[in-house]
């Protein structure tokens, strides 16, 4: 694995690098190039990344951080715009999905698994585009990438409501955000992953039976993997994407053509 070069010369961070899809966007991103803080809360799994990606020569910074803590957000990515000398790119991957521990049918949901899965997956995301943005603008523009889901976008996520609303939530960001922004030299998408084999994801992977199933809903008859969605995050930052805002791009193996 090399350097090709498309990404030299961005600046750019990703919430949820320690782990799964933010991962795999992290190296991507810093295999085309690009400069990247790791954004995460556990800095175990954070220096994991940056393990991969000093093997191949790429330029990281290690920052945790609790993305629905305010004040964290806005200090890591201050610090990481210091050592950066300013930011071109920002993508928010973190969340949580508490599938089959705590989400659940709107009359068995908890407040606290509701609380939980907004603070990270919405609340996050906001201050993740509030304080990201803000740098965007001292550097004269940018990208800013949105994980979204097609839990978000349809009703078939059966019992995940706390997930299914704050993806929805989120996708509201993008529309507004890629609206109010264009004429600042930013533009705001959103990338929609599929059933992903991720940490996210491994209560279905540990369940033959449940796995099965979300497999048989899907086109293409299996589950993605990181690798296969993160190219979609590294086009989303390259100036081969300078004419696209406010769009949505599904990399889901075809389950949201059905």
């Amino acid at each position: 694995m090399g350097i090709d070069g498309r990404l030299v010369g961005k600046r750019a961070f990703v919430t949820g690098a320690g782990s799964g899809i933010g991962r795999a966007v992290a190296i991507r991103l810093a295999t085309e190039g690009a400069r990247v803080g790791l954004i995460g809360r556990r800095r175990a799994m954070l220096e994991e990344t940056a393990e991969r990606i000093a093997e191949f020569g790429g330029a990281c910074r290690v920052t945790p951080c609790d993305v629905s803590e305010e004040h964290e957000v806005a200090d890591a990515v201050a610090a990481l715009a210091s050592e950066f000398g300013g930011l071109d790119t920002v993508v928010g991957v973190a969340g949580v999905e508490l599938v089959g521990t705590g989400d659940e049918r709107i009359d068995r949901l908890d407040l606290s698994a509701w609380q939980k899965t907004i603070d990270i997956n919405l609340t996050g995301m906001f201050l993740t585009c509030k304080y990201g943005t803000q740098m965007l603008l001292e550097s004269g523009g940018g990208s800013i990438t949105i994980t979204g889901s097609p839990c978000g976008l349809y009703g078939h996520c059966s019992s995940e409501h706390a997930y299914s609303a704050s993806k929805a939530g989120t996708h509201g960001l993008v529309r507004v955000m890629a609206a109010d922004l264009a004429a600042e030299h930013i533009r705001v998408n959103c990338v929609i992953p599929g059933f992903i084999d991720t940490p996210i994801n491994a209560p279905v992977f540990a369940d033959p039976a449940w796995l099965a199933e979300a497999e048989a809903g899907i086109p293409m008859r299996r589950a993605g993997h990181p690798e296969e969605v993160a190219p979609l995050y590294a086009w989303l930052a390259s100036d081969d994407a300078a004419y696209v805002t406010g769009a949505f791009f599904t990399a889901d193996g075809g389950q949201t053509a059905v």
